[in-house]
């Protein structure tokens, strides 16, 4: 009796194949790119002021919003103005003014802001203030 000998067919190794589990991948990472919201940081960390009298104004894009933080820096669109710079902004009579104040500001540099406000007669400036309960 002659043995055969049977040859073992060489079986390829089987492997995991990873392309779907990155296509997965790849497609929950635009769903939440898409999805996540994105909002612009507000850097100017600002503790409004409480007022009992306040009243909401609409801001649009015929208003300059002023902001004064607690350091008595003038910021407009997060970009530092000095205050003899200011000056020359306010040349526009028909624009509304509001100033959004930090409580811990120094009242001496708020009041050099309104005499500036008041060289160019410019007469109405708002405050942003947090509105605060009646007791």
């Amino acid at each position: 009796m002659h043995l055969r000998k049977f040859k073992r067919r060489n079986k390829p190794l089987e492997l995991v194949n990873l392309i779907p589990m990155i296509n997965l991948i790849f497609l929950l990472l635009i769903f939440f790119l898409l999805t996540g919201v994105i909002s612009k940081k507000d850097s100017n960390d600002i503790s409004r002021p409480e007022s009992v009298y306040g009243k909401e104004v609409e801001i649009d894009n015929n208003n300059i919003v002023l902001t004064i933080n607690k350091k008595n820096e003038i910021l407009i669109e997060n970009k530092k103005l000095k205050i003899e710079e200011l000056s020359n902004l306010l040349l526009t009579k028909n624009k509304k003014y509001i100033l959004d104040l930090d409580k811990d500001s120094s009242i001496h540099f708020f009041n050099r802001i309104m005499k500036e406000f008041k060289n160019k007669d410019i007469k109405k400036v708002f405050v942003r203030v947090v509105e605060r309960e009646n007791d």
